[in-house]
C-alpha cells in the first residue's frame, strides 16, 4: 500500500524542500501538500512535477492558526487516504489563549477509524 506523507506549511521554505527532498528518496510516496495558500501550493506542486514527473502529489487547504481550519483539514485527510504515515508540522503557529487545548488535541489525533 503507498505510504502517505502531510507537510504543513509545503508551499515554501523548509517545508517545500523536505517534499523535494521525500521525492528523491521515495518516489512512490504520496506527498499531500497542507498549506494555507493555496496558489502558492499549486506552484510547488507544479514545481515538484516538473523535478518528479510520476510523484503522486495532492493539496488539502488548511490554516495552523485557525482551529476551525485545522479541524476540517484533518476531516479531508481522513475522506482522502485510508492511512497515514509521516506527518511534517513545519507551519507555524501564534498560540491563542481562547484555544481549548483538548478540543484540539482530540481532534487532530483522533483516529482515522472512529468514522
Amino acid at each position: 500500500m503507498q505510504k502517505v506523507a502531510v507537510i504543513t506549511g509545503a508551499s515554501s521554505g523548509i517545508g517545500s524542500a523536505l517534499c523535494e527532498r521525500l521525492l528523491q528518496e521515495d518516489a512512490s510516496l504520496h506527498v499531500c501538500l497542507a498549506c494555507r495558500n493555496m496558489d502558492k501550493a499549486k506552484a510547488t506542486r507544479d514545481r515538484l512535477l516538473s523535478c518528479f514527473p510520476h510523484a503522486d502529489i495532492s493539496m488539502v487547504k488548511v490554516d495552523v492558526g485557525n482551529l476551525a481550519s485545522v479541524l476540517h483539514a484533518a476531516t479531508e485527510i481522513k475522506k482522502r487516504f485510508c492511512r497515514l504515515d509521516y506527518l511534517f508540522l513545519n507551519a507555524g503557529i501564534m498560540v491563542n489563549p481562547r484555544i481549548s487545548i483538548s478540543a484540539f488535541a482530540r481532534g487532530l489525533f483522533s483516529s482515522f477509524a472512529d468514522d
